[in-house]
């Protein structure tokens, strides 16, 4: 199923989106799609670390090392 958005912008953000879409071959649609999965991404992997960075001190996870030597 597709959606249709209807998105307002203001005059500079629509001539960045139109810089980007000249630069990159795509079309305003692949653009903002492109950045709305990258916006989820995002939020998806903020609301993971609330929950992972507590856990991991609780086990004595602080750096990249620690996990490394507990993987290993």
């Amino acid at each position: 199923m597709q959606t249709t958005l209807t998105v307002r912008l203001s005059e500079k953000e629509a001539q960045d989106l139109k810089a980007i879409c000249k630069l990159s071959g795509k079309t305003r649609s692949e653009v903002v799609r492109e950045a709305l999965r990258g916006k989820i991404f995002r939020e998806r992997l903020d609301a993971l670390r609330v929950v992972a960075i507590p856990r991991a001190r609780r086990i004595g996870w602080l750096t990249e090392e620690d996990i490394f030597r507990d993987v290993s």
